[in-house]
């Protein structure tokens, strides 16, 4: 018994400070510039945030990048009033595939420290053109008037969004908006 006890303590010890909640990115086709090859699929990741260090920290597989948009950056978006902040960028990882993950961390402003999030309900990432921050998350060459276009999406911790098939696809998003479009 002492041993177990001793185990218990020596485990808890090793845990780390600030709690993360790991969450699903979810992730939709890319639609300008994809080409299908063999095992290809939707893309996919996860995301956790550490409240004390106040960044986000993740993985993800399986996305494409439209050629003419080749910088991946990271939102705060509030899917009833369809508002997006911009957060910043996180550097993109062609070719992810299985075990090949892209990695990223992204340190947030000193106002969600501690995940007060306020109304965002969503952590999503966009493919923008290689320059400044973009001031709203763009629509695809084909669907131009789509927006904002998130080609990986998770509810921030601790908002209640429901989870909403879009239909088509792989494609699944979260919103409390029911006349929300899909992020894609």
């Amino acid at each position: 018994m002492r041993i177990l006890i001793a185990l218990i303590a020596v485990l808890l010890a090793a845990a780390p400070a600030g709690a993360q909640e790991v969450r699903e990115l979810l992730g939709s086709w890319i639609t300008d510039g994809y080409t299908f090859q063999p095992g290809d699929r939707s893309p996919r990741g996860t995301i956790a945030y550490d409240g004390e260090a106040n960044v986000f920290k993740g993985t993800y597989v399986g996305l494409k990048l439209p050629a003419e948009r080749p910088e991946l950056h990271a939102w705060l978006y509030d899917t009833r009033t369809k508002k997006a902040l911009h957060v910043g960028k996180v550097g993109y990882k062609a070719n992810t595939v299985g075990k090949t993950k892209g990695e990223f961390r992204l340190a947030l402003p000193a106002a969600f420290k501690g995940g007060r999030f306020g109304a965002y309900e969503l952590v999503a990432f966009s493919a923008e053109a290689a320059g400044a921050p973009p001031k709203e998350p763009s629509g695809s060459r084909i669907q131009q008037e789509q927006k904002p276009a998130f080609y990986l999406y998770a509810p921030l911790p601790g908002a209640s969004v429901p989870g909403i098939y879009c239909g088509h696809g792989q494609d699944f998003s979260y919103t409390s908006n029911q006349d929300h479009t899909c992020f894609d």
